[in-house]
């Protein structure tokens, strides 16, 4: 009884591989916990600074008064923000907290220590610590809610830090609780959005439509200040361009303009000018989280845009200067280092945006062991061709413009790329070719010839001369001799053989020429002059013929009777050759 062994797709097989990775994606960023402790029972050391209401109010206070704003804001609750946003919004919303601190508490590092004593000094406080605690007749400061998180530091709660902005606009015009010098000084200390806010009257800092008139104004100034660099940059890049251009070109070459090119820069200095000018408005927090991630994206498609355009106009340069080389080389060369810096600037935008977002880059990275390996195994044939691609690169079995034949395909290589190879075929289809095939089958280069072959057989009469035979041969020598095209140190024209109907001489030389063309207008021009030397000398080229002889018998004569066969055949062969030379003829000299 036979048996069938089912057989597995590549597919199938990075199905099965990649539920097996699974688990090993879904834990590649969590930490190895010992087998026998719970995770529940490993104890959070919390940070000394961070460790109760009292000592977040101490190091909040201190930050903001030394004019640190990464300390003030790792005492901020912020976790409703991406990364990038909590850099740029982080320090207004410490400030606004601060602010708020001032007008409704006015708790200062050189409070007496009453004050100080009323803020608990304990990590396992059970309740969150409202500071209206200090001063209960402030109701107004139980919005500012101090609390324990899940890893065991006290923070300002993530309502208070969203309600700050709220605050900071109620309470602005307020007078403050802390001594003038004291506000002054963290002021002039404050992020630029909040000194910004400083130079508008008072008038355009309410709020109208969701933002401050001062921050409407503010972006119709950026969006015009990006308008305006999107122009210089692509005026002033084309200029340059096209001036440098023109002095690298050769008399009399036409040089495009390369406006189009620099499109993509002017978009990028687009961008990057509303990004950054965005933050450095001061827009509330959660409106800054949403526009910052549109900014960003914008910025890197951009980037990758313009460096695209960038690799494209150097490779076009250098497929100008490839063409005014001998090699060929460069010629193969150049597409395959433009593609392979656009793959590069495309990762480069990938990770870019991924470390943006927050992705886990690294938990993906952990698991690539695995993943790899059964990636690797359903692309093996775009990994084959890969390789191809660098064997053809480094080895040169041919380069573009070559003739090449190869299984399957016949003609001119027109382009090189990372997974196929372009032939062009002699009827002006276009055959691709996988590189991975380039790796183990035979590629004949016809383009490579240093010489090409012409080998012939000229037929001649049956009536032609033995003289006749002798002049013809070494007038064709001659010829060989004198055609500017042809080999002069090899080359064979001797009677060869008796055909049919004809006396065969063997013509065997080669030309020198660069393309097919030039092989046939040389070819074209010997022939045609061993046919003007054949009609001067008066020998006929034979063609098929058959004579029909009638044989009468009656009148055949007999045949010649020899007495001595043997002795007279040696007598006629010997004067027919003539004496023996002194030394037998030696090699053929050119």
């Amino acid at each position: 009884m036979s048996s069938r062994i089912p057989r597995i797709s590549n597919t199938g097989v990075l199905i099965l591989l990649l539920h097996l990775a699974g688990p090993i994606f879904a834990t590649a960023q969590e930490q190895p916990q010992p087998a026998d402790v719970p995770v529940q029972s490993i104890p959070i050391e919390p940070n000394p600074e961070l460790h109760s209401p009292h000592a977040t109010l101490w190091t909040f206070l201190r930050t903001m008064h030394e004019g640190d704003p990464e300390g003030s804001v790792e005492c901020l609750d912020l976790s409703y923000l991406t990364s990038n946003a909590i850099e740029v919004s982080g320090p207004n919303v410490a400030h606004q907290v601060k602010t708020a601190l001032d007008r409704l508490v006015g708790i200062t590092l050189d409070s007496p220590e009453n004050t100080w004593n009323k803020i608990p000094d304990k990590n396992d406080y059970a309740e969150p610590f409202k500071l209206n605690a200090i001063k209960g007749s402030l109701k107004d400061a139980g919005g500012i809610v101090i609390a324990r998180g899940d890893d065991g530091n006290w923070r300002f709660t993530e309502a208070t830090c969203k309600a700050a902005e709220k605050f900071y606009n109620e309470l602005e015009q307020m007078p403050s609780l802390v001594s003038k010098s004291v506000a002054a000084e963290e002021l002039a200390a404050a992020p630029f959005p909040v000194r910004l806010r400083q130079w508008f009257p008072s008038t355009l800092r309410e709020p109208h439509f969701v933002l401050p008139d001062y921050q409407w104004i503010c972006l119709l100034a950026v969006i015009f200040l990006g308008l305006a660099a999107d122009l210089v940059t692509r005026n002033l890049s084309t200029w340059i361009a096209d001036r440098w251009f023109s002095k690298q070109a050769a008399a009399g070459e036409t040089i495009e303009t390369t406006e189009k090119v620099w499109r993509p820069l002017g978009r990028l200095a687009n961008a990057a000018t509303w990004y950054f000018g965005t933050k450095l408005i001061g827009l509330p927090s959660v409106a800054l989280n949403v526009l910052l991630i549109v900014l960003q994206l914008f910025t890197i498609v951009t980037a990758v845009w313009t460096a695209f355009a960038f690799i494209d106009l150097v490779a076009k340069h250098w497929k100008r200067l490839a063409r005014t080389t001998d090699t060929r080389f460069d010629d193969l060369l150049v597409p395959l280092v433009s593609k392979s810096l656009k793959l590069f600037a495309l990762c480069v935008g990938f990770l870019t945006a991924a470390q943006t977002f927050d992705l886990p880059i690294l938990g993906l990275m952990g698991g690539l062991g695995l993943g790899g390996a059964a990636l690797a195994l359903a692309s093996k044939d775009a990994v084959a061709n890969f390789f191809g691609s660098i064997t053809v690169l480094f080895d040169r079995p041919f380069e573009v413009g070559d003739w090449i034949i190869t299984t399957g395909a016949e003609g001119t290589v027109e382009a090189v790329g990372f997974r196929s190879t372009r032939i062009r075929t002699f009827y002006n289809s276009m055959i691709t070719l996988p590189n991975s095939l380039l790796t183990t089958s035979i590629v004949d280069n016809m383009g490579r010839r240093r010489f090409r072959r012409i080998k012939t057989t000229l037929g001649l009469q049956y009536d032609t001369t033995p003289d006749q035979l002798d002049a013809f041969c070494e007038g064709i020598r001659e010829l060989i001799r004198n055609h500017p095209y042809t080999r002069k140190d090899y080359y064979h024209v001797y009677f060869n053989d008796f055909g049919p109907s004809s006396l065969n001489i063997l013509l065997y030389c080669f030309v020198a020429c660069p393309d097919w063309a030039i092989e046939l207008r040389e070819r074209h021009r010997l022939l045609a002059d061993i046919v003007r030397l054949a009609k001067k000398l008066g020998v006929h080229f034979a063609f098929p013929t058959r004579t029909v002889h009638l044989f009468n018998e009656q009148a055949a004569m007999a045949p010649q009777e020899l007495s001595e066969p043997f002795e007279t055949g040696k007598q006629l062969a010997t004067d027919i050759t003539g004496d023996l030379p002194d030394q037998i003829p030696g090699p053929v000299k050119f």
